[in-house]
């Protein structure tokens, strides 16, 4: 794999490209809206958007916005009740201001404390919590990883690392995770009533396997690490579905319930999942699970765009994270298919725009509630399923730099 970032969109594309985000931008800085303080919903996903808006147009002050979203969000972790989540809670506001430290953009000088709590939550067993990227332990890893040389941070990773090997489990050629339906939201509970194990990136096991990878060549508790992520990266390629016209990847393994094809996402489906694995092949220098990854994901690239279940352009289910992924994989390859998809992902992103509808343009298909029923269309200011995401992923795929913030998502491969 090559470790060169360089600028996916060329001519007028990329000019479209760049003039969404600085639409993006002014809508942003306009808004009014008394908004949350976290990483995947707030404050300081915004703050990361203008840290890199500043990366390719310095001078023209929005570091300086940067600085003032992060300061904000730096006050909720003495003002508010937060939940210690990376997503949503008071370790990504952490790990986006360590981020934004490398950018330049400076808030707090000291989070030791955070580091001290984050490590007594790590160190409970046993783990009855969830282990996931967004609500669980592999996202108060995505932090640790962020802090280290500090021995808190290798302290927490240890920890972790522990609590995942005791949620493990054996399962078929390697093992997996399995979420119980405690966790489960209800509509899943009646369906699967023992539980499963999760596929997706957002709340299962490939996001798992890519962190115990990356632990491992930090040379944290590097043999059982490696050793937990290359039995789940086992038990993964072993669900793979044969002759699948949808996906190759379901969204969950259960007993007694057949395996469906997923639609095509960062949180579930292929794409998500062999971006995990392409993140732990690297991780581990891998070459055989490098290959098998690609592989599948260049079944993935090519996959009728009908079969993929898009609707808007955000991040977490939408055009914008399908480019961004494929970007990340073409990124590390040099293979052309995932540029054309890529591109391909990123040109129907800004078909999507309505100028004088949303934000800059772009309306968001989701819940205010949670609910399939009050589903519908709704101006969204959020980085993970609203209009920062989607400037965010058009901005590495107009600019030769490398982006600084996904890793959030599981997708900052390793050089």
């Amino acid at each position: 794999m090559k470790n060169n970032w360089t600028t996916l969109l060329e001519g007028s594309l990329r000019e479209r490209a760049l003039g969404a985000v600085n639409d993006i931008a002014q809508a942003l800085r306009d808004s009014q809206a008394l908004d949350g303080p976290t990483l995947s919903g707030g404050l300081a996903g915004r703050a990361l958007f203008f840290a890199e808006v500043e990366r390719g147009q310095p001078q023209l002050g929005h570091g300086g916005h940067a600085e003032r979203l992060i300061h904000q969000a730096a006050l909720a972790l003495e003002e508010q009740p937060l939940l210690p989540w990376l997503h949503a809670g008071f370790a990504g506001i952490a790990w986006s201001i360590e981020r934004l430290n490398t950018l330049g953009v400076h808030s707090l000088e000291d989070m030791d404390e955070i580091d001290e709590v984050l490590l007594g939550i790590s160190s409970r067993q046993p783990w009855n919590g969830e282990y996931d990227l967004i609500r669980g332990l592999v996202g108060l890893g995505v932090y640790a990883l962020e802090r280290l040389p500090r021995p808190m941070a290798v302290q927490c990773l240890e920890a972790i690392v522990r609590r995942l090997e005791e949620r493990s489990t054996l399962a078929g050629p390697g093992l997996s995770w399995w979420t119980p339906p405690h966790h489960l939201p209800a509509h899943q509970r009646a369906l699967y009533t023992e539980g499963y194990f999760n596929l997706g990136a957002a709340h299962g096991v490939p996001a798992v396997v890519a962190l115990l990878a990356l632990i491992a060549r930090a040379g944290v508790a590097e043999q059982k690490a490696r050793e937990l992520a290359l039995g789940g990266a086992r038990w993964m390629l072993a669900n793979v579905l044969p002759n699948s016209p949808g996906a190759r990847f379901p969204s969950c393994v259960a007993p007694g319930v057949e395996l469906k094809p997923c639609r095509s996402a960062w949180c579930y489906g292929d794409p998500g999942v062999v971006l995990c694995l392409a993140v732990t092949a690297q991780a581990l220098g891998d070459k055989e699970l490098e290959k098998a990854a690609l592989d599948l994901a260049r079944e993935a690239a090519v996959r009728p765009v009908e079969l993929a279940g898009v609707r808007d352009a955000g991040i977490c289910h939408g055009s914008a994270g399908l480019g961004h992924i494929y970007n990340r994989l073409y990124q590390v390859s040099g293979d052309e298919t995932f540029k054309d998809t890529a591109t391909g992902w990123f040109t129907r992103t800004l078909e999507m725009r309505r100028p004088g509808e949303g934000v800059a343009g772009f309306l968001f298909w989701s819940s205010p509630t949670g609910q399939d029923k009050d589903l519908g269309w709704f101006a969204d200011k959020s980085l993970l399923n609203g209009v920062t995401g989607t400037g965010l992923a058009l901005l590495a795929a107009a600019q030769p730099l490398s982006p600084s913030w996904d890793g959030m998502l599981m997708a900052s491969i390793p050089a």
